[in-house]
């Protein structure tokens, strides 16, 4: 078969590739670079089946650093990416593993990334954050080491607690306690953290309420 045109699609991302005077597929304008391809060049069915295994393994390798860029993510988030785009499972694990081995893939590395954002932005307990991380495809051997230690879960609490205090001010001590142990629970808290927790702040609101 012979190239006998090549036509830049409108959306201006790829272009048309015609043997023999009729269409037959489209390639990226990085795959047609690549390659070379130029009218009146001849080709064969196994190097028409080697482009576009190349061009969608490489498009979609593209798609994937698009969406690392907007924020770290897991093995699990990127196959389920792919796979949305692709059922090609060849071409998936191929880039996972490459991803990986460019260290733009490291569940253990994520996982640490998301705890300290929940920590710094949205601090929750254990509980919720297992939950979180176990979505997210990763292993619970990973998660259990890299979950913090009760000190820290105290201290969590105490941060997400304080962010409360001032849209419950106002209300009477039993509903107070209410809706801090409820929106403590709902962070992830366990019972003895969210206790604790509700224990010193009632003594800072009764002091102050004293004097």
């Amino acid at each position: 078969m012979k190239i006998t045109k090549i036509k830049l699609q409108k959306n201006q991302k790829q272009f048309n590739i015609y043997l023999d005077g009729k269409f037959a597929f489209a390639l990226s304008a990085e795959t047609l670079a690549k390659m070379d391809l130029k009218v009146d060049q001849e080709i064969s069915e196994k190097e028409i089946e080697k482009l576009k295994y190349k061009d969608i393994r490489d498009r979609l390798y593209n798609q994937s650093l698009r969406f690392l860029s907007y924020r770290p993510r897991s093995k699990k988030e990127i196959r389920d990416y792919l796979k949305k785009k692709s059922e090609k499972a060849e071409i998936i694990g191929g880039i996972i593993k490459k991803l990986e081995k460019q260290s733009l893939i490291d569940d253990r590395a994520f996982v640490a990334w998301w705890i300290e954002q929940r920590s710094r932005f949205r601090p929750r307990g254990r509980y919720l954050l297992w939950s979180e991380l176990l979505k997210k495809g990763i292993e619970k051997e990973a998660i259990e080491t890299s979950l913090s230690s009760e000190k820290e879960e105290l201290r969590l609490a105490r941060k997400a607690a304080r962010k409360k205090v001032k849209s419950y001010r106002n209300l009477e001590p039993l509903e107070f306690r209410q809706k801090m142990i409820g929106f403590l629970s709902r962070r992830g808290f366990g019972w003895e953290t969210i206790k604790k927790t509700l224990a010193e702040i009632l003594k800072k609101r009764y002091t102050k309420k004293v004097r």
